[in-house]
């Protein structure tokens, strides 16, 4: 891929700097490294293949890399050519161990009038929010970004505080994902109140975004807010301590919401009332496509609602159920309601607690080799039989 141009120009083909390894680039393979840079930390680079297309350089960066690389965005990439600046749309600097200077370096790139940058992504960097608020100010003026992940840094109050601020104003940034950034309760509850008014985002990703927080602290904000807002289609507020009483209360509104398709509510305590609250909303009604309840506790009453709902709704593409203390009496209900179903598209069981030759597991065996077959239903198991006796395992 193009991007490897770079990479090798600045490691091992001898340049001097970013700017020299810039005036290498030729053609459309230059335009095409230009424009989508990635910068990978070699913790994170065993995973980066399995989430993103681009190719990425693994090595790593400091804030005097990332001033020295916006300076030569600044340059002409080709003698009397345009600037690196104007050909950049997607740049990833990820798990670097760089800081608020890096953000100052990046702010001159976002204040530049030739900016064509869409996608700006450090996830798992050291950013404070001193150096959050920095780059709102700039993001408030800039009209490119659409997409903005600053998940993995402690940004805390201040920067969680800074991004509400931003949101009052921007109507450019659809995706926005603040996940894991050691936000407070105050800061929460002012995204979630801006929240209720934005009209622009479409994604939202909180997952685990508070350091702490009571359950009855941050929930109600959150149902308010989705009883409101008429433009979020993905919300993931995974580990967020909702329990039965905050997804009864988002089952409740959803049921009137008509625009959020993909909620995920992994890891939230959410056990048998909860999980029936929302199998209620599947069977009355939902705009919802996707839905991730992993690593709950619906256990099998939540289980056999769910079996139920499955029979009954038409929109749902995918479920996940995995690890949530489900046993084969639960098991066999939703396998139940798969017979009936025609719309779902990938389910996700695995870490529940199978059987062998259970009538859950000859159920789920009928099914892969009928009715999944048929309808290209994805899931995260397999069965197999051993001396007259089905088996399950994993996929």
């Amino acid at each position: 891929m193009a991007i490897n141009f770079l990479s090798e120009s600045v490691r091992s083909a001898g340049c001097d700097s970013f700017a020299d390894a810039l005036l290498t680039l030729e053609g459309p393979e230059g335009d095409e490294a230009l424009a989508n840079l990635a910068f990978v930390g070699p913790a994170a680079g065993s995973c980066w293949g399995t989430e993103k297309k681009m190719d990425a350089l693994f090595f790593e960066l400091s804030d005097a890399d990332v001033a020295a690389f916006v300076d030569a965005m600044m340059l002409p990439y080709r003698p009397g050519g345009v600037q690196g600046n104007q050909m950049l749309r997607n740049l990833v600097i990820r798990s670097q161990p760089v800081s608020d200077g890096a953000v100052v370096a990046l702010c001159a790139l976002l204040d530049d009038e030739s900016s064509v940058l869409e996608s700006l992504d450090l996830q798992g960097c050291e950013i404070s929010g001193d150096g959050c608020k920095g780059l709102c100010k700039s993001l408030n003026a800039n009209t490119t970004v659409t997409s903005l992940n600053v998940s993995w840094n402690p940004l805390g109050r201040k920067g969680g505080l800074a991004l509400a601020s931003l949101l009052e104003r921007n109507v450019t940034i659809q995706r926005l994902t603040l996940a894991n950034t050691s936000l407070d309760t105050q800061a929460v509850v002012a995204l979630y109140s801006v929240l209720r008014e934005q009209t622009t985002l479409r994604e939202v990703d909180l997952c685990k975004a508070v350091l702490f927080s009571r359950q009855e602290d941050s929930t109600k904000h959150a149902v308010a807010m989705l009883g409101q807002n008429a433009s979020i289609e993905y919300l993931d507020i995974g580990t967020s301590q909702l329990a039965d009483l905050g997804a009864s209360l988002l089952a409740k509104t959803l049921r009137t919401n008509t625009t959020l398709r993909c909620l995920h509510l992994r890891s939230n305590q959410i056990g048998i009332v909860g999980g029936e609250a929302l199998a209620s909303m599947l069977m009355q009604g939902s705009a919802l496509v996707e839905l991730n309840l992993s690593g709950n506790r619906l256990s099998d009453d939540g289980a056999h609602a769910m079996g139920t709902a499955l029979a009954n709704n038409t929109t749902l593409r995918l479920l996940d159920l995995s690890m949530n203390s489900i046993n084969d009496e639960g098991l066999a209900s939703i396998a139940a309601g798969m017979g009936e179903n025609s719309t779902l598209t990938t389910l996700k069981l695995w870490g529940n607690h199978f059987s062998s030759g259970s009538d859950a597991v000859n159920a789920f065996d009928g099914l892969l080799r009928t009715r999944f077959d048929a309808l290209g239903v994805e899931v995260d198991f397999t069965t197999y039989t051993v001396d007259g006796t089905t088996m399950i395992a994993r996929v």
